[in-house]
């Protein structure tokens, strides 16, 4: 009888994706249990993460943009999520703004800005 495993990370903060996770879970599961079952759904608390496991999640697509980072000076390449057959469109602030764009040191709320956001918002639109 087969094992059966559910894997239902968050993302690791900075580092791996929470479906980067669920990969790197079931590698190692299978390695020791190659006839294992890895149902693979992967979280997000709506920070970092959560566009990508909705899009993961209800088969919706990347659309890819440019908007503002944190700093007005920045240009960030990002994307968005359309679901629900393009009616719902799933926005991460931190996809535009987020402080893994920011370097330690600039990493200062006077200074940033949620601006890339309301782009993002205004072209899922």
């Amino acid at each position: 009888m087969a094992k059966i495993f559910v894997l239902a990370p968050d993302s690791f903060k900075e580092s791996l994706s929470a479906v980067q996770v669920c990969q790197a879970m079931q590698s190692g599961i299978l390695q020791v249990c190659p006839d294992a079952v890895c149902l693979a759904v992967p979280m997000a608390d709506g920070g970092e993460g959560t566009v990508d496991a909705l899009i993961s999640s209800l088969k919706g697509q990347q659309v890819f943009c440019q908007v503002t980072g944190p700093l007005a000076s920045q240009r960030i390449n990002t994307y968005f999520g359309l679901v629900d057959e393009g009616r719902t469109a799933v926005i991460e602030m931190a996809k535009a703004n987020g402080i893994h764009l920011l370097a330690s040191s600039q990493r200062n709320p006077m200074l940033t800005s949620s601006y890339g956001t309301g782009e993002m918002i205004r072209q899922a639109l």
